[in-house]
């Protein structure tokens, strides 16, 4: 079962509403970890064998510009942030067959469609 790490940009409602389906999901805010870097929020994850969820695409840059290593990321490209909109598109294709893609690499969600971009996080440091 694939766990994951919620940024601080992930409104506490979303949370919950992934929670309410058995998803594992650790909150930054919860954890007091508002204001961490994105590289250590990037490393914690790892080591808790965690995917991170999040609205920054910052995250995406850093893993390609750096090559960090990770166990994924859910990038929300969403034009509408609201949390309700959140758990409508997210929460179906969390629930998916496609969270087999997310291990080990960047899955970007937006309104429209869902891309794979896939990273080797092995090979990086």
């Amino acid at each position: 079962m694939i766990k994951f790490l919620a940024d601080e940009n992930i409104a506490t409602s979303v949370v919950r509403a992934l929670r309410n389906t058995g998803l594992d999901v650790k909150d930054v805010k919860e954890s007091r970890l508002q204001g961490t870097a994105d590289q250590d929020l990037l490393r914690l994850a790892f080591t808790e064998s965690r995917v991170v969820i999040t609205h920054d695409k910052d995250f995406g840059n850093v893993l390609f510009s750096k090559r960090r290593r990770h166990k994924g990321i859910v990038l929300l490209r969403l034009n509408d942030q609201r949390p309700e909109n959140v758990i409508r598109i997210v929460l179906p294709i969390l629930r998916s067959g496609l969270t087999k893609k997310i291990a080990d690499n960047v899955m970007i969600i937006s309104e429209s469609k869902v891309v794979v971009h896939q990273h080797d996080s092995r090979t990086s440091k």
